[in-house]
């Protein structure tokens, strides 16, 4: 509440100010200290405290101006489990700005949004926030429909979420950032000297992984497999040089 205007009062702050409304003439005084700057801070204003706040300008959630587009872009870049990944982490870091936590890894996806500590203000501002970064109109009633960060996210993914990208093509199009990087060492005799072992290490569990099976498991696709194992391969085999 603090971080909407609302300041917390004390018990004799409390009390003072019940004495100094039963003294007074007003119909229905409302003793509530404010943060003006705060409420200004936090957007739209209530009407009824337009007068105490001064006027602020329009403003939408950083780095998220394009009605979602560049999230669109990015998801058709990913296989599904990718994309589906990527859009609660996004979810999560709004919960965590939203509540002011410092690190978005803080917020469970699988705890309910009340749990996390929402209330109707903060429902509202997570609403306005997720609407600017991926350009879908959320009911005000979302965190209750969609519960958890996690259910929210699936429920978000499905209203932005192109086709998924061929995981093929996106290993392909990971293999072509090695070459690149395997391109600029060229005039590194060094480096070339220092990874040759391990790319040959690497080519060679490549042949390997080619061989026909020789278990029951023989005649399962081992295509998509294969490519997994291999990036797996290539991370260990780098990370250790």
């Amino acid at each position: 509440m603090r971080g909407k205007g609302a300041m917390p009062l004390s018990v004799e702050q409390g009390l003072e100010l019940f004495d100094a409304a039963c003294r007074g003439a007003d119909a229905a005084p409302v003793a509530s200290p404010l943060d003006v700057r705060a409420l200004a801070a936090a957007g739209a204003v209530p009407p009824v405290l337009r007068g105490l706040v001064p006027a602020a300008p329009v403003r939408r959630v950083a780095g998220t101006g394009d009605g979602g587009a560049g999230l669109r872009r990015r998801l058709a870049e990913l296989s599904a489990g990718e994309q589906g990944q990527l859009v609660v982490d996004l979810v999560r870091g709004q919960v965590a700005s939203v509540l002011r936590h410092a690190d978005a890894r803080s917020v469970d996806a699988a705890r309910t949004f009340q749990e996390i500590g929402f209330d109707s203000l903060t429902a509202v501002d997570l609403r306005n926030r997720l609407t600017a970064a991926t350009g879908v109109r959320l009911a005000a009633t979302a965190i209750f429909d969609y519960p958890t960060p996690a259910a929210l996210g699936a429920h978000l993914l499905a209203q932005v979420a192109p086709e998924a990208a061929d995981p093929v093509e996106v290993r392909l199009r990971e293999l072509d950032k090695i070459a690149s990087v395997i391109s600029a060492m060229a005039e590194d005799a060094t480096l070339r000297e220092r990874l040759s072992p391990r790319m040959e290490s690497i080519v060679a569990m490549w042949t390997d992984m080619q061989r026909p099976a020789q278990d029951e498991g023989a005649g399962q696709d081992l295509e998509s497999a294969s490519l997994e194992d291999m990036f797996g391969i290539i991370d260990q085999e780098l990370d250790g040089s």
